[in-house]
């Protein structure tokens, strides 16, 4: 007998997320806890209004950046990240969430790099030994600082390498920022064996910030990515060749353009880019500053976005193809996390209905 209900397989398929920033997984107590600590002044709305499950009309609100930035200031040991890194796997957990790989900003903090690196890295085991979770770390320069900055970050994380240090990432604010600027830090990566993401065409951005990502930077990965759509003969060739992009269905930049969700089936790039067959890999970006979390992630992509449930297999798929971990990891994940997904859908009281024309029945083009 089938018993298994949609809310419930959403949270118990395995899943992993490529792009997921640390500190976008404090949880609004943990936010107040911190502020305590330090006495720094934090009043309930102000508190709030970086959470977006707590953003009421009228009120002042502020955005994901604007939580990051604040959050930084307000961490100041290491005893705090690792309070943090233990809170997301426990809400991983929850979610059906086995792997992480997750953005920080070595230069957004005073702390020292190896000192809090070791930190992470000894409560991702713990994370893992308590939860079964599995978190690595990609760490991300902050493009509204300089170059230089960029460089020498790098240059710190080359001196202290690791093997839960997979690569680099880029993010903030991408509009008098593009990628291009950070080419040495992203160069100096490269020699040293890290993987290279970026942030790129985030917030309605021209797509040559995504081409420019690819060919002159040497991304392997590109996070968001929206506007290649724009350019439908670049979006072919990144298609066949099968370039990832981490998408985020709770993005703040379309959740403003269109906040009636009912309108993303016929508008949201997220659904052109899949239509257009590009490796697409559904993430949070944000737990708790989104109000999300990889669960609900995968509703939204069925039940907002129109895909059905053979579309979230091949993003599950994509998925574990682009983790940056070794390929007998990679098979040995789709021979088990296929095999639960196929059981408990097999197990699902009834699969989602979508109407035409609607519904996407997702395809990777062939190379």
């Amino acid at each position: 007998m089938k018993t298994l209900s949609l809310a419930d397989f959403y949270r118990q398929i395995p899943k992993a997320d490529l792009h997921y920033h640390l500190l976008g997984g404090v949880r609004l107590a943990t936010m107040r806890d911190l502020a305590k600590k330090y006495a720094i002044e934090l009043d309930e709305a102000d508190a709030k209004a970086y959470y977006r499950e707590y953003q009421l009309p009228g009120m002042k609100r502020k955005g994901g950046i604007e939580a990051l930035t604040f959050l930084y200031q307000i961490m100041r040991e290491c005893s705090d990240y690792q309070r943090v890194i233990l809170e997301v796997a426990e809400d991983a957990k929850q979610s059906g969430l086995r792997y992480i790989e997750t953005f920080w900003n070595p230069s957004d903090t005073e702390l020292d790099y190896a000192e809090l690196n070791s930190a992470l890295v000894n409560a991702a085991d713990l994370a893992q030994e308590k939860f079964g979770v599995t978190i690595r770390f990609i760490p991300s320069i902050n493009r509204e600082k300089s170059p230089e900055v960029a460089l020498e970050m790098v240059e710190t994380i080359v001196r202290h390498p690791h093997p839960y240090v997979l690569g680099i990432g880029i993010d903030y604010k991408e509009q008098n920022a593009p990628v291009e600027h950070f080419w040495k830090a992203y160069q100096l990566a490269k020699q040293n064996g890290l993987k290279l993401t970026a942030h790129c065409s985030e917030f309605g951005l021209h797509w040559r910030n995504v081409e420019t990502g690819i060919e002159l930077i040497g991304c392997e990965r590109i996070d968001h990515g929206y506007t290649i759509i724009d350019n439908p003969a670049l979006c072919r060739h990144y298609a066949r060749q099968g370039i990832p992009f981490t998408v985020i269905p709770s993005n703040t930049y379309y959740l403003s353009q269109w906040p009636d969700a009912n309108e993303w089936q016929s508008k949201h790039p997220i659904r052109a880019m899949a239509k257009a067959g590009l490796n697409i890999i559904p993430c949070t970006d944000d737990w708790h500053i989104h109000a999300t979390n990889s669960a609900n992630c995968y509703r939204v992509m069925v039940e907002e976005l129109g895909f059905d449930l053979d579309s979230l297999r091949v993003m599950l798929i994509n998925t574990i193809e682009a983790c940056w971990v070794a390929p007998e990891q990679k098979n040995q994940w789709k021979d088990l996390w296929l095999t639960e997904f196929d059981q408990l859908r097999n197990a699902l009281e009834n699969e989602p209905s979508i109407a035409e024309p609607h519904r996407i029945r997702y395809q990777r083009a062939q190379s």
